[in-house]
């Protein structure tokens, strides 16, 4: 029982990806800082284009009539692309081949020698990603209150803040389905490319559902749809109805990844 508790296997997921962590938050603050720091530069031009409603063109971006504002801006360009599609790619491949890799590279069987059950091996691999998410997510944030402050432009930090606490829930979800895909899938490289074409296809399913009112139906079957960001930064409007649709998608990615996991047959070297 007490080998149950200690977490070896998440333990060693987070030491397995310490130096991945720290690449990809220092890639993400330097995105924060970049952008941000960009909006002074280009705010004039961005009036001028929305005076000629060039905005239009981008109308398969949520609030790409408010790239104009800070707000807007941060939404429109780091939030919407880097944020919720390039960084859920990015750990979205390092779940999905979280446990196909050990089966591909016929390390399973370590993995299984561990006194614990094939569930707690799906539970663990879990829990050994969220260090490496929160520590991106908050240094991020971070430097974002940094840029924001050295550049004296007007942002809500609780509203910045709220975003980065549901951020969490997004990003598990993105977890959990990386998993379920990992222990379908045998191969690592296959099973991300799975996991990296689902996330592309929502994020096109949610750019459609904003061309017209006939499409809308089709964003319900986006992440992206449940999780606004421009409305949390602006006026700190939850969207709850999306936080009970990731926390659901989480249970039960994981509780069908620890069905299928248990249940399949894997062949030991």
């Amino acid at each position: 029982m007490n080998d149950i508790f200690r977490f070896k296997i998440a333990i060693q997921t987070m030491k397995n990806h310490w130096k991945t962590t720290i690449i990809v938050t220092l890639l993400f603050m330097v995105m924060a800082v970049m952008y941000a720091g960009m909006f002074p530069s280009f705010e004039e031009s961005i009036i001028d284009m929305m005076d000629s409603n060039f905005y239009e063109s981008f109308n398969f971006f949520p609030h790409a009539d408010q790239m104009h504002t800070y707000v807007g801006f941060l939404t429109l360009e780091l939030y919407n692309i880097f944020w919720l599609l390039i960084l859920a790619i990015m750990i979205g491949f390092i779940a999905a081949s979280s446990i196909s890799k050990e089966i591909e590279g016929k390390t399973i069987d370590i993995l299984m020698s561990n006194p614990v059950s094939r569930k707690q091996i799906v539970i663990e691999k879990f829990v050994g990603l969220i260090p490496m998410f929160l520590v991106i997510n908050f240094a991020t944030m971070m430097a974002l209150i940094g840029i924001t402050t050295a550049i004296n432009e007007s942002l809500n930090y609780g509203n910045l803040f709220i975003v980065h606490i549901l951020s969490i829930p997004y990003f598990l979800t993105v977890f959990s389905l990386g998993i379920l895909i990992s222990v379908i899938i045998d191969e690592k490289m296959k099973a991300s490319i799975i996991l990296i074409s689902i996330l592309v296809g929502m994020f096109v399913l949610n750019s459609i559902s904003l061309l017209s009112p006939d499409y809308e139906f089709i964003g319900f079957f986006s992440f992206l749809h449940y999780f606004d960001t421009y409305m949390i930064l602006q006026s700190g409007e939850v969207d709850v109805v999306g936080i009970f649709v990731f926390i659901i998608l989480t249970i039960l990615f994981q509780v069908v990844a620890m069905i299928y996991f248990e249940r399949r047959d894997i062949a030991i070297s």
